[in-house]
């Protein structure tokens, strides 16, 4: 529980900020000394010192301004991250960023919530910034203290870097800032998994209040769905029911899961090396493949749903120019695409069984088409990435007969759902912010990031393959939504017959992946891995599951219950969780809801 704290500070910052987790006791560590100094830092400290100590109050001074933070060489451990440089841009180097902030009620608001990248860098590294808290303690000599979570992540990839950051002010002024990065989801193209810390002078900018940002937050909080203790869940079931909830995975990997059961959300935990995380609710995890359903799948059924579920019949050919020098690419659908079986592609002929692997850039050893993946992926813009697509050779047997799990083929749904929409639209028409205004935040998301091509002039596609950051709040409403068949508050926001498809409520259930467990083969259509259970009662249903790099996965149960794991740790094969959440709520009882 969390330790005591004056009464005048106000009781949603300290929930915001402590979420369960104990604050700080006392003030052993970055001090006010520590913060005004300039002397080199070891590494990282405890989380908590990132927190209120006991003696904390309300803050002395409202902040509203920017800070400047230079680049700079950040401290890791290990002392050197590999590689050093990814084209032309240095891992070591924290970015060169403005960062602006409004305080109200104890909490420290960014005024920009997207990810940030710093102009004219040399770093490696892009920034988002999410809510944090101020306060005042006895010993900062009359200033305030202010505290933020921070993601890092590359321009490219989709890895997440969790940090937290922390400074003194007053109404002139601020202290070095002092931060540390904490925890990380799987990295492809950075060798090094690490840990860092930093302390650094930032000029401060006073800017006046922006009193809309306020109100915008205030409705971000009245969204947020309600967390309860996973002791809860204990007390109710029994806590050996949860013993194998993360079974087969190092726990040093796993970042956080839990349960969402009719709403509310049930975090089994969220670590780090340095203790638990201060801002729960503001962690934010890229999720890689993921973003497939989450971003991929929902564009499409938000298509569907303004312009007729036809769009999923629509040919690729007629919103892209191909420029293929093979017919591989002529009756491939939007359907197609989303479920990986274009018939495009380099992997290996043999098909009995099929692998859907097979060409998958995670296996490069395997693959004897990685060079052509690194190609495609490396290339920065919409342009240069179709132009790889296109010099993919096609497989002998044509679209929807086999999958093959190759993320150009969402890219390339994702460039002609783009096409479709300036179509209808207008050529200023962007998709990515369609679905943020019609999908995202009328589902109670206000804040979500989408990775884009890098185009020399105006926003880029976006990728829908990788390239969201999500926090459990997130992914959570996003489950919700499709296990409602694309219902909110009464208004079909996502084609009803897109999703009971996608959802195997219909006679399509896709197409074999190649492996099993020990109730069946596992399929794979509409962007989601579907896996076969038997009830104690013998029936057969599916657990729909989202999936991506280094095992990150959000589990569908048919009684409505959803599953999330986000880490470093793999898949296991059967998830445990799906036969934790059928002892819950008998699967044989409930329909999805």
């Amino acid at each position: 529980m969390n330790m005591p704290i004056r009464s005048a500070l106000p009781a949603l910052a300290l929930w915001l900020f402590c979420s369960s987790l104990a604050c700080a006791a006392d003030r052993e560590a970055l001090t006010f000394a520590e913060l005004m100094s300039e002397q080199a830092i070891s590494g990282p400290v405890s989380n908590r010192h990132f927190t209120a100590a006991a003696d904390a109050g309300e803050a002395l001074h409202v902040f509203s301004g920017a800070i400047r933070i230079p680049e700079h060489r950040m401290t890791t451990i290990p002392a050197a991250i590999r590689p050093a440089d990814i084209l032309g841009k240095k891992t070591q180097l924290f970015p060169g960023i403005d960062l602006t902030f409004a305080s109200h009620n104890g909490v420290l608001i960014p005024t920009e919530r997207d990810l940030l990248i710093a102009s004219d860098s040399d770093s490696f590294w892009q920034i988002q910034v999410s809510p944090g808290r101020v306060w005042s303690e006895e010993g900062d000599n009359g200033m305030s203290r202010a505290a933020f979570p921070f993601l890092l992540t590359s321009i490219i990839e989709n890895e997440s870097y969790n940090g937290i950051a922390t400074f003194l002010y007053d109404d002139d002024s601020v202290s070095m800032l002092r931060y540390q990065v904490v925890q990380q989801l799987a990295p492809f193209m950075i060798q090094t998994r690490f840990v860092a810390a930093g302390q650094e002078p930032v000029r401060f900018t006073s800017l006046p209040k922006r009193p809309a940002l306020v109100i915008a937050f205030d409705r971000e909080i009245a969204d947020r769905l309600p967390w309860r203790d996973w002791s809860e869940l204990e007390a109710r079931f029994g806590a050996d029911l949860f013993d194998e909830f993360d079974a087969g995975i190092d726990p040093a990997l796993t970042v956080t899961s839990g349960l969402v059961i009719d709403g509310q959300v049930y975090v089994r935990s969220m670590d780090t090396p340095y203790g638990p995380y201060p801002f729960p609710r503001e962690m934010r995890h890229g999720v890689w493949s993921v973003a497939k359903t989450a971003a991929g799948l929902v564009t499409l059924m938000r298509m569907a749903q303004k312009y007729g579920d036809k769009v999923l019949d629509y040919r690729i050919r007629d919103y892209v120019e191909v420029t293929a020098e093979h017919d591989g690419w002529d009756d491939v659908t939007f359907r197609h695409a989303m479920s990986m079986a274009t018939g495009v592609g380099t992997g290996t002929l043999e098909v009995e069984p099929n692998v859907i692997g097979s060409g998958d850039a995670s296996n490069p050893a395997n693959d004897a088409g990685f060079g052509d993946y690194m190609a495609w992926y490396l290339a920065p813009s919409r342009t240069a990435k179709l132009a790889e697509v296109f010099r993919t050779p096609s497989y002998p047997w044509g679209p929807g007969t086999y999958a093959r799990y190759r993320d150009r083929d969402i890219f390339t749904l994702s460039a002609a759902l783009e096409s479709l929409y300036k179509q209808r639209e207008g050529e200023d028409a962007d998709l990515w912010q369609m679905m943020v205004d019609e999908v995202y935040r009328p589902i109670g998301i206000h804040h979500l990031s989408m990775t884009r091509t890098r185009e020399t002039e105006g926003l880029g596609t976006p990728m829908l393959a990788w390239g969201i950051y999500v926090s459990i709040d997130d992914i959570a409403k996003i489950a919700m939504l499709i296990q409602a068949g694309g219902t909110h508050n009464g208004e079909q926001l996502l084609s009803k017959a897109g999703l009971a498809e996608a959802l195997y409520e219909t006679g399509i259930h896709g197409l074999p992946t190649g492996a099993s467990n020990e109730h069946g083969p596992k399929t794979y259509h509409l962007s989601l891995w579907q896996e076969p259970y038997i009830t104690a009662s013998g029936k057969v249903v599916h657990a729909p599951r989202m999936s991506g790099y280094g095992g990150n996965i959000v589990q569908l149960m048919p009684n409505g219950i959803i599953g999330f794991r986000f880490g470093n740790g793999e898949d296991v094969g059967l998830e445990p969780m799906t036969t934790i959440a059928d002892r819950i709520r008998p699967f044989n009882q409930h329909e999805r809801r």
